[in-house]
């Protein structure tokens, strides 16, 4: 009798509850003893290549000395110190890169034994997906990748060496992919000794990179190596740029994709024009990162549109009624700092179909060529006016020189409207 069976007797259990009880009995699902799962008979997995040419005994005999840390001399975390667990983490990812590379070599043999199929499987991909429960694109990318390394010796020099556990090795597999991955697609014009070198800079670049880093300084090394242009990927990408816009209830949604430095260009923009500013009173920006990121792209539209040495201006073309114009004339005393609101009830018409409040014409109209068109009752045009510019391009160059930006929150001139100081003086 175990000692939790012994404790569930007597009416009550000591038990450290981030510790699982050393024994527990289950009888639907098989027993657990220490830390190997015995499964019963209509539990075991079926497929033909989980245990061919294997014996579950033996099978079961490995993952009880991978499992079983106690035969490791390893004490359970919650009773070492921080030095002694970050010495423990050392260990650890030190054995499973050697751990890796092992899996790594093992698999690039049973390629070239073909054991795979006298088997019985199609190929080793099968041959270890289906019997580890792999996915099978994983399975396929490290065969290709042990396949590949026979090229690099200086890559494959620089990995663990299972033959010599003492060495741990300084470049993991996943950086190793990613050396490999770089290099193969070097053009085949590439002379050896400049991949030779290549991959000697890349192996050092390991060594003090992570992931993200390598592969980044990858793309440097591959520019250098190929001087005739651009990688058939990126004309791929940029062929794939789109923009689409789709109207909605009081506004547009879009999604898009740009490649490239056209990329770059707009996250720079925007990341440029999205940092927070201080309100009048000195408060912090109330502004959420992506109303902040929403505000810098519309900041970097207006400058696109509006800026005075642009060849052409912005035209806001506004559809009003009759009796609509007729009573906004009567209350405009009223309504010089009404609300810009838009939606029902307001009375101009936007060529996109979007309706927009007097308060809202009037703050577009500051920094646009204005086109009023007058309906009657029967929505038949009564007049076409003449376009209007009330900013034009001499008076926004004297306010960029005047104001050098925003006067509340400093930001530079091309991020700013034209706005009158006395509204409609």
């Amino acid at each position: 009798m175990c000692p939790t069976d012994r404790a569930s007797q007597s009416g009550g259990a000591l038990r450290n509850p981030h510790r699982p009880a050393p024994c527990e009995m289950h009888a639907s699902t098989g027993t657990r003893v220490g830390k190997l799962s015995v499964q019963p008979a209509h539990k075991q997995p079926t497929h033909s290549l989980v245990y061919k040419g294997f014996s579950a005994r033996k099978l079961s005999v490995g993952v009880s000395k991978l499992w079983g840390m106690e035969i490791l001399a390893m004490p359970p975390v919650y009773t070492q110190s921080s030095s002694e667990l970050l010495t423990r983490l050392d260990t650890i990812q030190a054995a499973k890169a050697l751990l890796k590379a092992d899996e790594l070599q093992t698999m690039g043999r049973l390629e070239e034994m073909g054991a795979a199929q006298e088997l019985g499987a199609r190929d080793t991909v099968e041959l270890v997906s289906e019997r580890y429960r792999l996915d099978r694109r994983e399975v396929r990318k490290d065969l290709a990748f042990t396949v590949a390394l026979r090229k690099y010796p200086l890559v494959a020099a620089a990995m663990a060496d299972p033959a010599d556990p003492t060495r741990a090795g300084v470049v993991r597999s996943d950086l190793a992919k990613i050396i490999v991955g770089t290099l193969e697609k070097a053009p085949s014009s590439t002379p050896v000794e400049t991949l030779a070198v290549a991959e000697e800079q890349m192996v050092k670049m390991a060594r003090i990179s992570n992931p993200r880093e390598l592969a980044k300084f990858g793309q440097t090394v591959l520019s250098r190596l190929d001087t005739d242009g651009p990688e058939p990927a990126e004309d791929e990408a940029v062929a794939k740029e789109f923009l689409r816009l789709r109207q909605t209830a009081g506004g547009v949604k879009f999604t898009g994709f740009f490649a490239g430095a056209s990329g770059e260009q707009l996250k720079t923009q925007i990341h440029q024009g999205s940092k927070p500013h201080k309100t009048i009173d000195g408060e912090r920006d109330p502004r959420t990162q992506d109303q902040r990121q929403a505000d810098a792209l519309k900041a970097t539209m207006d400058a696109a549109a509006g800026n005075p040495d642009h060849p052409g201006v912005p035209h806001l073309t506004v559809t009003i009624d009759f009796n609509d114009l007729k009573a906004a004339l009567a209350a405009a005393p009223a309504a010089l700092g009404g609300s810009t609101a838009s939606g029902p009830g307001a009375v101009g018409e936007l060529v996109f179909g979007d309706n927009l409040s007097a308060g809202a014409v009037r703050l577009l109209a500051c920094d646009a060529a204005v086109l009023p068109i007058v309906l009657g009752g029967d929505s038949q045009p009564l007049d076409v006016g003449t376009e209007q510019r009330f900013v034009n391009r001499y008076i926004r160059r004297a306010l960029n020189k005047r104001d050098k930006g925003c006067v509340v929150c400093q930001a530079p001139p091309w991020m700013c409207h034209a706005h009158h100081i006395i509204e409609w003086a």
